[in-house]
């Protein structure tokens, strides 16, 4: 939906906020090309003003949250201020404009997202008395907070960061989503606090003391380990982990900071049983298409992103149910194994989508490397992110600007071939080894890899890792505390997954792609509360059953699906030809490899070895002696993206 930054000072001192407003809100015009808005604030005065880019008729409206003057022109210094950089999603008109107050200008908001229930939970506060002026979720944001304070984040569905700061009370209240759909990140350092939707854009403030967080660092090259702990990649600037919020207390100058929801599951082991999976089938049908409708709320058009997976398409035929000639998006690879787009034609045709593909290359990448490194904010581990990128580009070339897409449903379903053994596990634990010695038949090989080899690979890529990492850097420091889990049930494993971890890595590639772009990326089985309750109580034996990954998934949402869709087995996300593409990059991008931003970090191993690659002068294209996730292709990444950060 659009960019949201603050700078608030709990102390005297010669910082310009309106200064340091623009700064942030330049490093997030990506995320908000539609309008631009501030909200400067004082505990007595406050005062709304427009930027260079603000819509005409954004400015001296009959709304008391319309700006006023320009930036430039509010002589009166302000102890804070708001920015929001806004992509016209719910109410195109200047209704939709932020920063928005109510309450006779005693609130105030900078709000990234959507509200999905906005509908039902506005008719729930009109029948409370409250009154509505716009047609936006943000209004209701802003009544629901006043009506249940707090407790307002237990009602939401949906997606969302946001900053709403209480005159009255003199606190800034910050919250974000339940499962990390919509990024924040914050700095609290010298009596400032300063919040941004982007690390880069706090980065660009001269007066944020921060420098390469070397913990981080060592976490995503050893480990691949992105954002496990609440400090980033940069020293002083902290994520606010999902599912959390913070109140600064302006006149205390206090940080308080709670965890405001927990997802509870299913640890109790059950069998199939056949008569309660018939019921919890029509169940999940109903729940899916109703996150999928929901998400279809929008004054623009909706389009999807499809890549011939399962999960992309049953979305697609939900979507169809309800929008005739819709627009499809997919990254298609021709002559490539990974190539999905056979799958991807027969959704299309299936659905009757207006189907639009993009073939990314390896000259596509290395002329777009720069950017796309800039774009992600934190370093990439693989270039499928790419595919993803360009998707989102593709999109907004077709001039839409909302999308639906499928993160999160392998961590709700079991998607992934790994969570096979943590079922086979399970399973044998509560001495079912019938059952167990069934369901390794009928996965076959691909338990028996994951079993036996998929560890062992690991652990080899790791001491592998270590050895071309400095000693000194690798010494410094230890892994993150959850890196290496037991998983008691496949539920307890799903979970692990869903919050904050593998799944929270692929909605920050999914935010910064599309936000990049200008584009909204809304994830059904990502955020919808009612259908994540219900997936973390199912069995596990729903979820892997005969071999099938995500069983009661397809089982349910089969009508909505070609057969070939429905019957498939494997399992490939946004793949690329990962091994030509490093080829190539390493290839044109050689001199990454020896800049002086990265050695501190390599040990003189990893130089050598590179530096002898191209000596032998013999690659072959798709045998690159490294597999994806590579040393040398993070190498790549990071030296790109010191160099943006400007260290």
């Amino acid at each position: 939906m659009c960019g949201i930054a603050g700078v608030i000072k709990l102390e005297n001192n010669s910082l310009d906020v309106r200064e340091a407003a623009q700064t942030l809100s330049k490093a997030l015009r990506h995320r908000g090309l539609d309008d631009e808005g501030f909200f400067l604030f004082s505990e007595k005065e406050h005062q709304c003003a427009y930027g260079n880019d603000t819509q005409e008729t954004s400015k001296n409206n009959a709304f008391a949250f319309s700006a006023k003057k320009h930036i430039n022109e509010v002589e009166k210094e302000y102890h804070g201020v708001f920015i929001h950089r806004r992509l016209s999603i719910i109410d195109t008109s200047p209704g939709g404009y932020q920063p928005m107050c109510a309450a006779q200008e005693r609130l105030w908001i900078c709000f990234n997202g959507e509200l999905y229930n906005y509908i039902e939970l506005r008719e729930e506060l009109k029948k409370a008395g409250y009154t509505f002026y716009t047609k936006s979720d943000t209004e209701v944001l802003l009544n629901a907070y006043l009506f249940w304070g707090k407790d307002c984040l237990q009602k939401i569905n949906g997606m969302f960061a946001f900053a709403l700061y209480d005159a009255e009370k003199q606190e800034i209240f910050c919250a974000r989503d339940r499962s990390g759909v919509k990024p924040f990140y914050y700095y609290y350092k010298n009596g400032l606090f300063c919040f941004a939707s982007e690390i880069k854009a706090l980065r660009a403030l001269p007066f944020v003391e921060t420098q390469v967080n070397e913990r981080a660092l060592q976490h995503y090259l050893l480990h691949d380990a992105l954002e496990y702990e609440e400090e980033s990649m940069l020293k002083n600037v902290f994520e606010l982990f999902p599912s959390y919020y913070i109140v600064l207390n302006l006149r205390e100058k206090t940080l308080h900071k709670k965890k405001y929801a927990e997802w509870p599951f299913n640890s109790v082991f059950s069998s199939f049983n056949e008569s309660d999976f018939e019921q919890k089938k029509q169940e999940a049908e109903q729940l899916v298409c109703d996150a999928v409708v929901k998400r279809l709320r929008s004054d623009v058009p909706v389009a999807c992103c499809l890549s011939g997976g399962i999960d992309s398409s049953i979305i697609s035929g939900v979507i169809a149910q309800h929008h005739t000639h819709f627009k499809a998006f997919t990254a298609v690879f021709p002559n490539e194994k990974i190539d999905e787009s056979f799958y991807a034609k027969e959704v299309v045709d299936f659905t009757q989508a207006q189907w639009h593909t993009v073939s990314p290359t390896s000259t596509d990448l290395i002329n777009d490397f720069e950017t796309l490194v800039q774009a992600l904010d934190i370093p990439i581990w693989s270039s499928s992110t790419y595919a993803q990128y360009r998707v989102m580009q593709l999109v907004k070339e077709q001039n839409i600007k909302v999308v639906l897409d499928g993160q999160g449903s392998d961590e709700l379903f079991a998607g992934y071939t790994h969570y096979y053994t943590t079922y086979i596990n399970e399973l044998l634990r509560h001495k079912q080894f019938r059952q167990a010695s069934t369901e390794i038949k009928e996965i076959g090989n691909h338990f028996w890899y994951q079993y036996t080899k998929e560890n062992a690979k690991r652990q080899l890529q790791y001491n592998r890792n270590k050895k071309q990492l400095n000693a000194d850097f690798v010494k410094a420091h230890s892994a993150p505390q959850e890196i290496e889990q037991r998983f008691s049930s496949l539920n307890e494993h799903l979970m692990y997954d869903f919050y904050n971890h593998r799944l929270k890595t692929f909605l920050r590639c999914e935010d910064r792609c599309s936000m990049h772009h200008s584009v909204e990326a809304r994830t059904p089985f990502a955020d919808d509360t009612p259908l994540a309750h219900f997936a973390f109580s199912l069995p596990s034996s729903y979820k892997i059953q005969k071999g099938v990954s995500k069983y009661i998934l397809r089982q349910s949402m089969q009508k909505y699906m070609p057969a070939s869709v429905y019957n498939r087995r494997d399992k490939l996300g946004f793949a690329t030809p990962h091994n030509q593409w490093l080829s190539d990059l390493l290839e044109k991008k050689q001199d990454l490899l020896h800049s002086s931003l990265i050695k501190p970090y390599f040990a003189d191993q990893f130089f050598v070895k590179n530096d002898r690659f191209f000596a032998q002068n013999n690659r072959k294209k798709n045998k690159h002696p490294e597999k994806e996730n590579t040393l040398s292709f993070k190498a790549l990444v990071l030296a790109t993206w010191l160099a943006h950060m400007n260290f």
